[in-house]
């Protein structure tokens, strides 16, 4: 209970600055998982141009990992309609049974198509890893993937379908699916 309370504070502590400006909120659920992120330009600590993001993720099994991204990308273009873009990403969380710790740092990037249109459409997939060299705790790694389809249905307001596998590897030699193969479904507002 203590790992979690320490966990939970962190987060809350990281996430005030991005709290205080956020101009997107993304929701992602499954009938087992939930996803929530706020996203903000990074000049609120003092780096602008890249997007800074915060999230939570939970699972039915009450694990549970907090995020910290910074991932820097170009906007698409009629010219250039694919994207690349490249960050960070921070993880920090516990899996009740059995009780272990997650703290990783992965590296990470983004490849997207966007459709032009009156109701602009993309397809993405994402990808992060932590090895074991920036994994502590009871983590030694972290693979997060996700691939998806958006669409915008209203003016700043995007829909969209995913598929998500969040795996982490532990030190007990075993590997442990938060989020294992499941399509979720999910809303960004951006304000």
């Amino acid at each position: 209970m203590k790992t979690l309370i320490k966990h939970t504070l962190l987060a809350a502590v990281l996430a005030l600055p991005t709290l205080a400006s956020a101009n997107d909120l993304e929701a992602a659920l499954t009938s087992e998982t939930a996803q929530f992120t706020l996203r903000s330009d990074s000049s609120i600590i003092g780096w602008g141009g890249a997007e800074l993001g915060v999230g939570f993720f939970y699972n039915n099994n009450d694990d549970y990992v907090a995020q910290l991204s910074l991932l820097q990308r170009r906007q698409a273009s009629k010219k250039t309609p694919v994207t690349l873009g490249v960050g960070v990403k921070t993880y920090l969380g516990d899996i009740k049974t059995p009780k272990l710790g997650i703290f990783a740092i992965a590296i990470g990037g983004e490849v997207r198509y966007t459709i032009p249109g009156v109701m602009p459409m993309s397809v993405y997939l994402t990808g992060h890893y932590a090895p074991k060299i920036t994994s502590f705790s009871d983590t030694d790694g972290v693979i997060d993937t996700n691939l998806g389809f958006q669409i915008e249905v209203l003016p700043q307001t995007v829909a969209f379908v995913g598929y998500r596998n969040l795996k982490v590897d532990l030190k007990n030699n075993n590997s442990y699916d938060m989020d294992d193969n499941r399509v979720h479904v999910g809303v960004r507002l951006t304000f």
